[in-house]
């Protein structure tokens, strides 16, 4: 049995995590059975990250290698019909919103102060109360200093917004009207930015990212389009704000 290691979710919400998301939704396209295990602590992680694919003795760290063995070794095979080009504008859409987007995520959650008290008693409700205070600062004081090694987090809070509108505002262009980013069948570019607006417009964080994304109706409506054709009887479909 395939075994996803993965950080604790919320109710209604498949994933806190857009890798962690991402990396289910290609176990199901790849149409093999597998449970998650879910972990707090990510020192015991091979990398001190999730997601985490355990497949026997082996352990497969990070979402980007878990694909590559999920069609290599599970049959996965959603890009199949893609063109070259499909391929060039689907790595070059995932690059925008693993490396750009992902950091305006961590950021309204982890350094924004408005969410601070979801994170510390909801995302941390596992940890024992008194520690919960003290890991969340921990992660924001990490945190912080890979914003700033990004560069993003060097900018003040209205220029990070604004960029991750104007990412938002390339993936609204290229989805348009489309089923799937790329067509009428979903691919493995979906999973990635399915993750990411799934936890965009979660409605139990609040910042100006994800209000931007609401006014964007095609966004809630591909996310749960990709939930319902992906999970099928086990779709999650997103809470309205």
């Amino acid at each position: 049995m395939l075994t996803l290691i993965a950080f604790p979710s919320m109710p209604g919400t498949r994933s806190l995590s857009a890798f962690c998301y991402k990396a289910e939704a290609l176990l199901a396209m790849a149409g093999k059975p597998y449970i998650c295990e879910y972990i707090v602590d990510l020192s015991v992680t091979p990398r001190g990250k999730v997601p985490v694919l355990r497949d026997g003795e082996l352990v497969i760290p990070d979402s980007a290698l878990i694909q590559a063995h999920l069609e290599r070794y599970h049959g996965l095979n959603a890009d199949r019909s893609l063109t070259t080009m499909e391929l060039s504008v689907a790595e070059a859409f995932r690059r925008l919103g693993e490396d750009h987007l992902y950091w305006v995520i961590l950021y309204s959650r982890w350094i924004d102060p408005r969410n601070e008290t979801t994170m510390i008693n909801g995302v941390l409700s596992a940890l024992p109360e008194d520690q919960r205070q003290p890991a969340f600062m921990e992660i924001r004081r990490s945190l912080d200093e890979k914003l700033a090694a990004h560069g993003l987090g060097l900018h003040e809070q209205t220029a990070i917004y604004d960029a991750g509108r104007r990412d938002l505002d390339a993936i609204a262009g290229y989805l348009d009207d489309k089923a799937f980013f790329l067509g009428d069948e979903p691919t493995t570019i979906d999973a990635t930015i399915v993750g990411l607006l799934s936890n965009i417009l979660n409605p139990a964080f609040t910042s100006p990212l994800r209000s931007y994304a609401e006014t964007v109706p095609a966004f809630r409506a591909y996310v749960i389009r990709f939930e319902e054709e992906v999970f099928k009887d086990k779709a999650i479909v997103p809470a309205a704000a």
